[in-house]
């Protein structure tokens, strides 16, 4: 068997949104709260109970997220990690419908930029390298951002020649 594997985690950095929202859910717990203890209000508290929980429990895992590729011989899934508890597949890109791939803000990506949605995979630190890959299908075209690392990139140039670009 000469197929590639190769998994990468890849956490996404916290953004400005997300820090507003986790001070919103704080707030939304601790008002009602404080209200009606000021106020012997128990509904009020009851209320700011129920809010608090939701938001710990339904809006701060979608908060934390981290990347999982799982790159097999030219196939990647990719899965989006919550909070470390809970795991959902986010999608599946076979090769036989990859039509490029290239470092992210390559010449070659220029005329497929227009075509599709922007799936961004990756931690969002301008630093670290990303390839764009645009996937072809009989609905739409998708273009997806993701950090994967060159041993990657030259084995997927291996199943798709005239389709994998370095520069």
């Amino acid at each position: 068997m000469n197929d590639g594997y190769e998994e990468i985690l890849v956490k996404r950095q916290p953004r400005a949104v997300d820090t507003v929202l986790k001070i919103l859910v704080i707030a939304a717990a601790v008002v009602p709260v404080v209200f009606g203890l000021v106020f012997a209000f128990l509904p009020a508290m009851a209320i700011g109970v129920v809010l608090g929980f939701l938001g710990y429990y339904f809006l701060l895992p979608q908060l934390d997220i981290e990347y999982e590729y799982l790159y097999v011989g030219g196939d990647i899934d990719i899965d989006k990690i919550m909070s470390k508890r809970k795991r959902k597949k986010v999608a599946s890109y076979n090769k036989d419908n990859l039509e490029i791939l290239a470092p992210t803000g390559s010449d070659q990506l220029a005329s497929y930029m227009k075509e599709g949605k922007v799936l961004d995979y990756t931690s969002g630190d301008p630093g670290v390298k990303t390839w764009t890959a645009v996937y072809g299908s009989e609905k739409e075209a998708a273009i997806v951002k993701m950090e994967l690392t060159e041993e990657i990139a030259q084995d997927m140039r291996r199943y798709a020649p005239r389709k994998v670009f370095f520069s």
